[in-house]
This record gives C-alpha cells, structure tokens and sequence, in this order.
C-alpha cells in the first residue's frame, strides 16, 4: 500500500495545479469584455435594423416606413417588432414591394412605435459575433403606461428571437437610447441624464461619466446646455470630425412667412426666441471644443419644446464608397426641406427623401423610429 502513496500524492498534486489554472483562467475570461464600443451613428454599411409597428400608430408611422424601406438595398434585414402577426402582415401590405428582407418578432405585449429609445447597440468583441442591446434600468410611467411597460421587454424580446447573435443586458442607469450621440471616437450625452440618475444611481457627475465610458467603450462628453429633447432632434456627427448642429435663426429664413402656412406646421408658434437660440449655440459651442468643424442646419422648434421641423433626425449608411442619408421632409415646408438638402449635398451626401409629416407631430422623426442593430 505504502508505494502508492507517492502516486496519490503526485495525482493531488496535479489535480490542485490544475484547479488553480482553472480558477486563473476563469478569472482571466470573467475579465474579458463581454461587449465593444457602442455603435457609431455614421460608421459602417447599414446591415440590420429595427422598427417597431403598432397598428394603432398605423397613421402616424405608415407612411414614412413605406418610403424609408422602400428605398433600402436589399442585403438590408429589418427586425420589425409587432404584438402580433396580424400587425406584421398590415405593415408589410402598407409598405409594399420592398428590396430589403422584413423579418417579423412577435412579442405579444404592449409597445409603442418608438424604436431608437429602448436600447443602445454595443458592438461584439473580437472572436464573438454578438451585439450587445444595453438597456435602461427602466422606462419613464412604465408604472402606469402598459405600451411604456412592454417596451421595458422588446431588448430581451429581440434576443432571444435573434438567438446567439443578439444578447442583451440591463442597465442600473436610467436614459433613452436618444439620449445619446456616439460616432467613432465620442458619445455625446444630453444634460438630462444627469437629473435622472443624480442620487438615485449615481452620486455624482463623475461617477455616472465613468458609469457611462465603462459600457459604452468611449470617451464620454455630457452636455452643458441642450435643448430638452433627444440628441438625434438637434445635433448629428457625420464623419471627418464634421458635426451637424441645429440652428432656429437659419430655420427663421426659410420658415413661411405667411401666419397661416406658419401655423399649419406648427399650430404652438415657432420658437425663434433668444433664450432657445442660446441652447443650440452651446451645443455648436462644445462640438467645436471638442475638436469638431460644426456645420449650421435650419432646424425650427416650436415652443412646445418638442415639435421640432428637423433635418438632423435622419440615417446615415456608407456603401460603395458612397455616403448616404436619409433626410425626413415636410410637406407644406419647401423651403426649408430645399435648404436642408442643399446642406446634406454640399457635404457629399446622397440624399433619399422620407416623408416624415405624419411624425413629426408626435414629436420624434426617422431616427426616432429606427435603431440600427447591426453595421459592417
């Protein structure tokens, strides 16, 4: 007996080697990033998107989907989010023939049609070819809003419609997918999450900037002043370091003059005031110090302040060497939609119409409606 113990010894010994390579590893893998940087609004060749389809906003949302998807290429796939397939089924009747594949996910609770504000896309980390959905903690009057409490669920709906290639995570800070602005280098965060998330999950500026850089891979800049609404409504970074900012005094000379035509768009006024000029001129202001050559587009607020005739809440797509947006119009608006084409083009752009006028009353637009999921 006694000339196996150096036997048990040696296989003990082994086996407790190899627990602590194990234990090391594992930590090693626990280290690992489970997610890369968010995805950059600009960057890439538009591969999947999401929408979402609610018949009830059937008037509102219909008619831009059908000119946005009608104009996408065909090696395009677009998750569409319905309650049912009845809904799927009367989006695509509406939209009609398209190039691009619709795929539908059925979640079979309430939602809103809202897309862009459920989630932020966080890209895979190399040798894993997963897309990381980064959600809030929770929606606002998710308490008393079942549309709101069922868009709490669409990240998760989508991961495991989507299988492997799509996971998701929940965050313990609260914001809207809107209310960030990331290209290839920075995410600009609108003033407002401060006040959300100040002594509630953060305890200070500091902390949620660090929060925020942690999980979106990049440098991080919260804005000081901004208009209080989504990013997307007033601002869009569009490459070479070049940065579209709204600008109510532009918008003012291409405005109609006529009070009726005026009020048609928007029955509240617009707002041209020098207060609410101020906001955007901070936000070119701290584009400029943060290294980019801001370029000025009419955008006109009402004053409401959250109606907003926007030529910045649109989609950009880079294919074939070819820079692409697609740019909401607004019947009875001309002359702006002229000058705000003029803008995209004189950068490079190919421009593709979307006729945004049912939407833009319900205070959002095109990139309202669509969250781009995946970019190649």
């Amino acid at each position: 007996m006694a000339s196996y113990w150096p036997r048990l010894a040696g296989i003990a010994i082994g086996l407790g080697i190899a627990v602590m390579i194990l234990a090391l590893a594992g930590n090693r893998w626990r280290r690992l990033p489970s997610s890369g940087p968010v995805l950059s609004e600009h960057e890439g060749r538009l591969r999947e998107l999401v929408i979402h389809y609610e018949p009830s906003a059937r008037e509102i949302v219909l008619t831009p989907y059908r000119d946005f998807l009608g104009q996408l290429d065909k090696d395009i796939t677009v998750d569409v989010v319905v309650p049912s397939r009845t809904a799927f089924d009367e989006l695509v009747t509406g939209v009609g023939a398209v190039k691009c594949r619709l795929r539908p996910i059925i979640v079979d609770h309430a939602m809103s049609t809202w897309s862009r504000d459920r989630w932020l896309a966080l890209a895979p980390v190399p040798g894993n070819d997963a897309i990381t959905l980064w959600s809030p903690q929770g929606e606002m009057l998710a308490e008393s809003w079942p549309e709101r409490a069922g868009d709490e669920r669409v990240s998760f709906d989508l991961a495991r419609a989507l299988g492997p290639t799509v996971r998701a995570e929940r965050s313990s800070l609260y914001f809207d997918g809107g209310d960030f602005l990331a290209d290839n280098r920075n995410v600009f965060v609108m003033p407002r999450v401060l006040k959300r998330n100040l002594q509630i999950s953060v305890k200070d500026r500091a902390e949620l900037l660090e929060r925020f850089s942690s999980a979106l891979k990049r440098n991080v800049i919260l804005l000081d002043e901004a208009p209080d609404h989504h990013a997307g409504m007033f601002m869009a970074s569009i490459g070479n370091n070049v940065m579209l900012v709204g600008d109510p005094s532009l918008g003012r000379q291409y405005f109609p003059e006529s009070k009726a035509e005026g009020e048609a768009l928007l029955p509240d006024g617009a707002d041209f005031t020098p207060e609410t000029q101020h906001l955007y001129d901070a936000v070119a202001a701290q584009s400029e110090a943060s290294g980019y050559r801001v370029v000025r587009m009419p955008v006109v607020p009402a004053y409401d302040g959250r109606t907003f005739l926007t030529y910045v809440n649109s989609i950009i797509d880079s294919r074939d060497d070819k820079q692409i947006v697609y740019l909401p119009f607004y019947r009875g608006a001309d002359r702006l939609n002229s000058a705000a084409k003029k803008v995209w083009e004189e950068l490079g752009y190919t421009v593709r119409l979307v006729d945004c006028t049912s939407t833009y009353r319900y205070f959002g637009a095109l990139h309202c409606l669509v969250n781009v999921l995946r970019r190649i």
